[in-house]
Formats: structure tokens, sequence, C-alpha cells
């Protein structure tokens, strides 16, 4: 029963926190831009990788 408090008081402090954070992930010091090209570039890297659709 202890173990199951202190595991739900951990979650709520973790909900707690991530609602607190003005923004969260989105506000990062990488462009949206460049995080997208660099992702591009990981999926063109993979030896099987074939898009149905013409990338930028």
């Amino acid at each position: 029963m202890a173990t199951a408090i202190i595991v739900l008081l951990a979650v709520a402090v973790a909900v707690a926190i991530s609602i607190a954070r003005p923004g969260g992930r989105v506000t990062s010091s990488v462009p949206v831009d460049r995080d997208r090209e660099r992702e591009l570039a990981e999926l063109r890297a993979l030896p099987g990788y074939h898009s149905d659709i013409r990338l930028p």
C-alpha cells in the first residue's frame, strides 16, 4: 500500500511539473525547420527507406 501511494505521488509531481513548465518541449533552442531537415536526412539515410511522397 505504501509503495502505491509513493508511486501515485511521484506521478502527480511529474504531471504538476509538466503542466507548470511554460511551453514544455516546444521552447527548444533549435528551430523547427532545422529539426525537420534533420529528421528528413535521417530518414533518407536509412537503407530501406522509400517514400511514397515527394520530399522537399
